[in-house]
């Protein structure tokens, strides 16, 4: 999907705890996940999804183009939209990578969580407004299912 973000992305309750228990779950490797939603930047299920990283998934993710395939069938079947992805940084703050925005897309979410020692930590959200521009941070509202 792609398209401008708003300045604020909406993420709903059940989401935010959604992300943090995956993201826990998956330490000391990263977690990620796809963002499904009724629009641009309004957040309403996170669906976890297989790291398939197969060399360093402490410190990258993957997903898998089955994977990408069944978080978009997932999103149809609910009249959802598939808004962009989420992933966990172990012990690293929030803040995306260069990794991160080698593989970003513009008009994606990215949401990051940083987990230290297992625990989660702050989220923050992010996107790429263009092709060679740098990623921008969104604010983000947790918000009532």
């Amino acid at each position: 999907m792609s398209g401008t973000l708003p300045p604020t992305v909406r993420l709903s309750r059940a989401a935010h705890e959604a992300i943090r228990a995956e993201a826990a779950l998956s330490y000391p490797n990263e977690g990620c996940g796809a963002l499904l939603g009724g629009g641009p930047g309004d957040v309403r299920e996170a669906m976890p999804l297989a790291n398939e990283e197969a060399t360093s998934p402490r410190t990258r993710f993957t997903v898998a183009p089955r994977d990408y395939l069944v978080a978009e069938e997932a999103a149809d079947a609910r009249g959802l939209a598939l808004l962009g992805f989420w992933h966990s940084h172990p012990d690293h703050p929030a803040r995306p990578s260069a990794t991160d925005r080698q593989f970003a897309w513009p008009g994606l979410l990215t949401l990051v969580i940083a987990v230290e020692c297992g625990e989660p930590q702050e989220i923050t959200a992010w996107d790429v407004p263009e092709v060679d521009l740098p990623f921008r941070r969104l604010s983000l509202s947790i918000v009532p299912d």
